[in-house]
């Protein structure tokens, strides 16, 4: 190898590195996950999408609506139409085998890709950016399972199921809408959640690699990031609500009226409070509380390293 070829090889390596470390810099300055981050090279523009597929189902006998997609944003929607019906866009033509298949297995009805090949391209070049829009009819109140591989999931219109489990391994998990049902599983393996109204008897929300952001959450469960900030506002608990971030603060606001019973501990942070708290300690990482009158819904919050706040 010529030494002039060498010199081209290591400048371009420098260049690709340099653009790196500020890509990097970038994302953990402005608190970005990394399922945020790589999408500043994606084209966001949906107009720009055309239908790939279309088709509708009858979901009658059916317990269990299952989605399974990588490389694709998945969007939910409710309809008024009988039938489940699957949309699919992209922004270029794709190959029958990239089509969605829905197989029925059991009780449940499964949507994925006809084949679980797809060409990568970390720019969105390509086929790459696209969409899979799922309408659920309005009576359909059963249950629904998204897993996502590479790609955002989407609640654009209130959903009032029994049992909602979303995945998304990389992307991130966002509803503006209200997202209505007796257990919820949430989980953003490298993403943020963001939930504008949740309600359940039971949760679980999660994330390994994202904030967790919930403007309005009723009912009992637990809420965990691993490494990302945490806030909450409460609208009601019905009997529990544990939050813990290993890697982040965590943020809550409780309703007046509510009587509750709270417990806190920082391993390394501050917590602090509008209410009348009891601190073990003169660094006020440790608290404790009785807020109203019994029966106390209970609050359990840990921070690793990361503060408390907790207020009205």
């Amino acid at each position: 190898m010529s030494r002039n070829l060498i010199k081209i090889l290591i400048g371009i390596w420098t260049c690709i590195a340099l653009v790196l470390t500020v890509f990097l810099v970038y994302n953990i300055s402005y608190n970005r996950s990394a399922g945020d981050a790589f999408r500043i090279f994606k084209w966001d523009n949906n107009s720009m999408l055309t239908v790939q597929k279309d088709e509708s189902i009858s979901i009658d006998n059916f317990n269990k609506i299952e989605v399974n997609f990588s490389s694709a944003d998945i969007i939910v929607q409710s309809t008024d139409e009988s039938n489940l019906r699957i949309v699919q866009k992209s922004r270029g033509k794709l190959k029958e085998e990239e089509k969605f298949a829905i197989n029925k297995e059991n009780n449940s009805i499964l949507v994925k890709r006809s084949t679980s090949h797809k060409v990568f391209s970390i720019f969105n070049i390509g086929n790459l950016q696209e969409s899979i829009e799922i309408y659920i009819p309005k009576n359909y109140a059963k249950d629904l399972d998204i897993q996502s591989s590479s790609g955002n999931i989407i609640f654009n219109s209130n959903i009032n199921l029994n049992n909602i489990s979303c995945v998304a391994r990389s992307g991130n998990l966002q509803s503006e809408t209200n997202i209505n049902a007796n257990n919820i599983n949430l989980k953003a393996n490298s993403g943020n959640i963001n939930v504008e109204n949740l309600m359940s008897k039971s949760y679980k929300v999660n994330t390994s690699s994202g904030n967790i952001h919930i403007g309005s959450i009723s009912g009992s469960g637990e809420v965990t990031a691993s490494s990302g900030n945490v806030r909450i506002s409460y609208k009601d608990i019905s009997e529990y609500s544990n939050v813990s971030a290993n890697s982040g603060n965590v943020n809550l606001v409780v309703p007046e009226e509510l009587s509750f019973e709270f417990n806190g501990k920082c391993n390394s942070g501050d917590i602090d409070s509008n209410f009348d708290l009891n601190y073990k300690n003169k660094r006020g990482n440790e608290a404790t509380g009785q807020v109203g009158s019994a029966p106390y819904k209970k609050i359990n919050v840990t921070t690793s390293s990361g503060n408390i706040d907790i207020s009205k």
